[in-house]
């Protein structure tokens, strides 16, 4: 499972290879760690090999690895950007592609440094905090207050081939399906559905600079 994979240590060039199952994953982390361009670190859903699935990562009463120590922990299912354990550092080279990932939302909880702890009302399925060269390909975002959300001090973000639905908050304009301020995003072969059904929030929120949006299907939002 995601909790028994040691984060805390991948190196470039490393795979973490997660199979779909029946059951969804329990499990929520953080990456803080530096590939290359010629290693990059990969973290790679594997669909069920006869209906295609992705796998399962859940939020809801998800846990973090003991050897993981990070802050914002509220913020998201999955989180690229700063720890304590590992040490902090600026991550970069990173993949993230073939995954489900849902459940950052209120009034969901976690276990997590903290102990037990909800999620806030802006959380999302992945957070980057911060990060070079980030590609987000091919996931499943949905069920959470914010979809998919990169802050500023994240650079050459790339966001392909997604399916982002069914997030942000009723009655709420604050949070969307995406929320991004990079410097230099590109958008494409992306599925942006409706958001949740009474929420106000937009579909495709960026405040990047040297924004690429081309070959998506947008449908919704404010």
């Amino acid at each position: 499972t995601p909790g028994d994979v040691p984060w805390e240590a991948l190196a470039p060039g490393d795979s973490v290879l997660i199979h779909a199952r029946a059951t969804p994953y329990a499990d929520k982390w953080v990456i803080c760690r530096v590939g290359t361009e010629a290693q990059p670190i990969v973290v790679h859903g594997v669909p069920d090999p006869l209906t295609g699935a992705l796998p399962v990562i859940d939020g809801a009463n998800a846990a973090t690895r003991s050897a993981l120590n990070f802050w914002s922990e509220e913020r998201g299912v999955i989180k690229i950007g700063g720890a304590n354990s590992p040490p902090d550092t600026q991550p970069a080279w990173i993949t993230l592609e073939n995954l489900d990932v849902r459940g950052a939302h209120t009034p969901n909880t976690f276990t997590g440094r903290n102990g037990l702890t909800a999620y806030n009302a802006n959380a999302s399925a992945i957070y980057v905090e911060k990060g070079d060269h980030i590609t987000i390909k091919n996931c499943h975002m949905h069920g959470c207050g914010n979809g998919f959300f990169c802050a500023w001090l994240t650079s050459d973000l790339l966001v392909e081939r997604c399916w982002i639905e069914g997030n942000g908050n009723v009655g709420s304009i604050y949070e969307h399906n995406n929320y991004t301020e990079a410097r230099g995003a590109t958008f494409q072969f992306n599925h942006f559905g409706p958001l949740l059904a009474g929420a106000g929030g937009n579909n495709l929120k960026d405040r990047s600079a040297g924004t690429v949006i081309r070959y998506n299907w947008i449908e919704g939002g404010n």
